[in-house]
C-alpha cells in the first residue's frame, strides 16, 4: 500500500490536472462568445438597431477575464 501522504499528493496534482483543462475549455467558450457577440452587435449596429446588450453579464464576465489575465 502506498503512503498516504503520497497517495493524496497524487490526487492533488490530477485535481489539478483535471481542473487547469476545465478552464481552459471554458476560457475558449468564453472567447467564442465574444466573437458571436461582437458580429451580433455589428449586425444590429449595420441595419440601425441599438445595442441594447451592453453592459450585460456575458460583457461583465469578459471584463472580469481580462482583467485576471493582466
Amino acid at each position: 500500500m502506498k503512503n498516504p501522504i503520497e497517495s493524496i499528493r497524487h490526487f492533488c496534482v490530477i485535481q489539478l490536472e483535471i481542473l487547469k483543462d476545465r478552464e481552459h475549455k471554458l476560457r475558449k467558450e468564453i472567447q467564442d462568445c465574444q466573437i458571436q457577440r461582437e458580429f451580433l452587435s455589428q449586425v444590429l449596429q449595420d441595419i440601425g438597431e441599438v445595442d441594447q446588450f451592453e453592459g450585460d453579464i456575458i460583457g461583465d464576465l469578459l471584463d472580469t477575464t481580462r482583467i485576471r489575465k493582466k
